[in-house]
């Protein structure tokens, strides 16, 4: 028997979270699969602060750099 997970939209995974089917969970949605994820430590927030202001530095108005913060995207 061949088994398929089952994959979500963006859509279906923003009903998850409103109905709160995934409160208290560290989830994200990545290639439309809910994985659990590890909380950032500090010493990756801080490396990743690090890295968009460098970033920022060096490439000035040519390019927008956000922090990379997970989000809803749509």
């Amino acid at each position: 028997m061949t088994m398929t997970a089952a994959k979500w939209s963006l859509d279906e995974y923003h009903q998850m979270i409103a109905a709160n089917i995934l409160a208290g969970r560290q989830v994200e949605l990545l290639n439309g699969e809910i994985v659990e994820m590890a909380p950032e430590g500090p010493e990756h927030a801080q490396t990743s602060t690090d890295a968009a202001d460098y970033l920022r530095e060096l490439l000035g108005n040519r390019a927008l750099i956000r922090y990379p913060h997970a989000s809803g995207l749509s």
